[in-house]
């Protein structure tokens, strides 16, 4: 009973999105194609002992099959935006050649407090990422081929602040700005009557 694939889907994937409720102790969130197995084993129960066999040789053949895992994070949030928030994997392709590969990810969050000019605050979570590729033999049991988010919460937090900046620390802008044009004047005025200086020694 195999299905046959349409020229239409050649090259097509899926596209996932949701929301997913994450453990503060870390964890990981995986992305592993493959094959629904529901029908495994029903062929056997009209007392055909060659029909299990059939979908038991078929689910071996399925555990060694390929799969392309390239992929594209469109969106990867853990917990709300805030203004000014940067976001490592937003957009990222990653084309995967190896048809048994694991992409890893390993990220690491951290818990981000931003407190608004008016006192209210956003709690959320940074992060940071590092990348791996890995191959899984088929066949050995030490994984499936996918993407792979795993995660762990830093036990450091970071708070950031909304501030104006005041007349005070404007005017020593100001005064800061001026006195740098008065001394690079200063320089220069030196420098040319230095200048005009030796060039009129010169003459006489």
């Amino acid at each position: 009973k195999h299905q046959v694939k349409s020229d239409d889907e050649e090259g097509e994937g899926c596209n996932v999105h949701g929301y997913v409720a994450l453990s503060t102790g870390g964890g990981n969130l995986h992305l592993a194609p493959g094959r629904g197995l529901e029908d495994f084993g029903k062929e056997s129960l009209g007392g055909g002992g060659e029909d299990f066999m059939s979908s038991l040789a078929h689910f071996i053949e399925q555990s060694f099959e390929m799969f392309n895992v390239s992929h594209t994070v469109n969106k990867l949030r853990f917990g709300s935006e805030y203004p000014g928030d940067t976001h490592q994997l937003d957009g990222q392709v990653r084309t995967v050649e190896d048809a048994y590969g694991m992409y890893q990810y390993y990220i690491q969050v951290v818990p981000t407090v931003y407190r608004k000019l008016d006192g209210t605050e956003i709690s959320t979570n940074q992060y940071s990422v590092t990348e791996h590729m890995r191959h899984v033999q088929p066949g050995t049991g030490r994984g499936l081929p996918g993407v792979f988010f795993f995660y762990e919460v830093s036990a450091l937090h970071v708070e950031m602040e909304e501030y104006r900046r005041g007349w005070i620390r404007f005017l020593t802008s100001v005064c800061a700005a001026v006195g740098g044009v008065f001394t690079v004047m200063g320089m220069a005025d030196r420098a040319l009557f230095a200048r005009s200086r030796s060039g009129g020694s010169g003459l006489g």
